[in-house]
């Protein structure tokens, strides 16, 4: 069992993993370097037979190829010690009897795909309100949002944010009301985040500035998909007015950082 780095990744490494996984975009996203802050352990370079990722953003954890349990066991007790631990499969995975029990969390994760390309976007940026406007983020605006300060400092600096990350707030004079953001790609699949302020829920400003961003994604020949938790309704019914097509359903567990 070793630790690798994106650059060490090969092809049979690559092709250990699924690509219907929960959120396998931020896997891939790390396995081919887009993304440098997360872990890639595997069995053996040369003639590997199981790899295992954890992304940075929420811990994600991605089995690859065929584990046994006691290596599993022994893996996922090392990741526990640096840090929480989270993992969606499908409901019913026969993967989930290595988990361990009484998880801190047990819900259901929610995953949109195959939006129309270049369709139905117009809609929602015809209804800004006539005293707001749609700007795109910079080094400077990025860091006046709510999740921008954050996601800087985990990218690398504001420089580096600017290179691989890009967004748009919907603001009236100097407010921010909602924001919509997007980091490197996985898989060629970019996914977007958004946040609206609370006092403005409830008002479409996210679905406006989020159609913003995917147009623009969908500008340079790119694809999105959606993730949110099935309890936060808001979000779901976002992702159902923007198109998205196919919806699956993931079972999302979660362990705290061992003492």
């Amino acid at each position: 069992m070793v630790r690798i780095t994106s650059d060490q990744v090969t092809y049979l490494i690559r092709s250990l993993f699924r690509v219907d996984e929960m959120a396998a975009s931020r896997c891939f996203a790390v396995l081919e370097g887009a993304v440098r802050t997360g872990k890639i352990i595997v069995d053996n370079l040369v003639d590997p037979k199981w790899a295992i990722v954890q992304e940075a953003v929420d811990n994600s954890l991605y089995l690859g190829g065929s584990i046994d349990a006691p290596s599993f066991t022994e893996v996922f007790a090392a990741l526990r010690q640096e840090g929480d631990v989270l993992v969606g499969m499908p409901p019913g995975d026969p993967r989930i009897r290595y988990l361990p029990p009484d998880p801190i969390y047990d819900g259901r994760t929610l995953e949109f795909y195959d939006r129309p390309m270049g369709e139905g976007l117009d809609t929602y940026l015809r209804q800004v309100p006539a005293d707001c406007i749609i700007k795109r983020l910079d080094r400077s605006l990025i860091m006046h949002t709510e999740w921008g300060p954050n996601d800087v400092t985990f990218y690398g600096g504001a420089e580096m944010w600017e290179k691989i990350c890009f967004g748009y707030c919907l603001m009236r004079g100097d407010e921010i009301l909602s924001e919509a953001t997007v980091g490197p790609p996985g898989m060629g699949l970019y996914e977007p985040g958004v946040f609206t302020q609370k006092d403005h829920r409830g008002k479409g400003y996210g679905t406006m500035v989020v159609a913003r961003l995917i147009q623009e994604i969908e500008a340079m020949g790119g694809r999105t998909y959606w993730n949110c938790a099935k309890q936060n309704i808001a979000s779901g019914a976002v992702a159902r007015k923007l198109g998205y097509r196919i919806e699956k359903e993931y079972r999302c567990m979660a362990w705290s950082k061992t003492d």
